[in-house]
C-alpha cells in the first residue's frame, strides 16, 4: 500500500466535498483517475494505492504541489503558510528576508 498522505485532509481543509472534487477530476477526462466518491474515499482512507497521476490531478484541483499532499497536514500548517502560499515567488522571497530577519533579532 502507499505511504501516508493528507489527501483527505487537504480537501476537508479547502472545504470540498468528495464530489466536487470527483467533479473536477472528471473535467480532466483522464480514465487513469477515480471517478466516484467511493473511489476517492479508498484513496484518501488508504485502501487503495495512488499513482502520480492521481497526485499530480488532485494538486491541480486543490492548487497545491503534490509534495504538499503527500508530506504537509495542512491542519499543522496555520495561517501564515496559507497566505504564502497565495503570493509569488519575489514576495515570498520578502517574507522569508523578514522571517530571518526577525530570528535573528531573537
Amino acid at each position: 500500500m502507499a505511504n501516508r498522505h493528507y489527501l483527505k485532509e487537504w480537501r476537508k481543509h479547502l472545504g470540498l466535498s468528495q464530489e466536487q472534487v470527483i467533479g473536477r477530476l472528471l473535467e480532466l477526462d483522464d480514465p487513469k483517475l477515480p471517478t466516484t466518491a467511493a473511489s476517492l474515499s479508498r484513496l484518501e482512507n488508504g485502501r487503495q494505492p495512488y499513482s502520480e497521476r492521481v497526485i499530480e490531478a488532485l494538486a491541480h484541483v486543490y492548487d497545491r504541489e503534490p509534495w504538499e499532499l503527500l508530506g504537509n497536514d495542512p491542519s499543522k500548517e496555520g495561517l501564515v503558510i496559507d497566505l504564502t502560499h497565495r503570493l509569488n515567488e519575489a514576495q515570498q522571497r520578502q517574507v522569508m528576508a523578514l522571517i530571518e530577519a526577525m530570528q535573528n533579532e531573537a
